[in-house]
């Protein structure tokens, strides 16, 4: 359970009607959105989005956390090498 501005959520979720899929409360969302933009996480909401569901689903955020650390390490890789070929054609 997550406890945030006293509310007590479990899996940070709360149902919303019947057949539709778990939704996290959108101010607990702000809170968490706020807190990735004050530590410079770099996620857009969507991102943040995705990011919360896999974490209820049961992924390990330590894990994803890593996954996120490795595709940006090989994001500025490719783009730094794209910027080289650039530069070699010039």
């Amino acid at each position: 359970a997550l406890l945030l501005r006293g509310r007590r959520m479990e899996g940070a979720a709360a149902q919303t009607k019947a057949g539709q899929r778990p939704v996290l409360q959108e101010d607990t969302f702000e809170i968490l959105y706020e807190m990735s933009r004050i530590m410079n996480c770099g996620l857009d909401r969507q991102t943040l989005s995705i990011l919360i569901s896999l974490c209820e689903s049961g992924v390990n955020p330590e894990a994803l956390a890593s996954v996120i650390k490795e595709l940006r390490r090989e994001t500025a890789a490719l783009s730094m090498d794209s910027q080289d070929d650039v530069d070699e054609k010039r």
